[in-house]
């Protein structure tokens, strides 16, 4: 069976590539703007489902790590936006 150890591994994980889009949305928006907000904040409900159905409380001691993963997965998605950005370049 799986260890209590291992249900953090996958709510960390899960929380990361939960992140990933949004940070990759967010890097499209103006920073401070409505959207870019919402790009920061709409991930959080889905994170607390995950968080309930592996049964990981939030405590102090585990606060590190999954608010990491929440914050990793939007950075990595934002510097995803840099390198690849979704918008069309204009064509001269």
């Amino acid at each position: 069976m799986h260890t209590y150890e291992w249900y953090l591994f996958y709510t960390c994980l899960a929380t990361f590539v939960v992140n990933l889009p949004f940070g990759y949305l967010r890097g499209g928006f103006r920073k401070l703007s409505f959207w870019w907000f919402v790009a920061i904040h709409a991930p959080v409900p889905l994170i607390i489902l995950i968080r309930k159905f592996f049964d990981i409380q939030l405590i102090w001691s585990l606060a590190p790590f999954l608010f990491g993963s929440f914050f990793l997965g939007q950075f990595v998605g934002r510097k995803i936006y840099a390198l690849k950005p979704w918008r069309k370049k204009e064509v001269d």
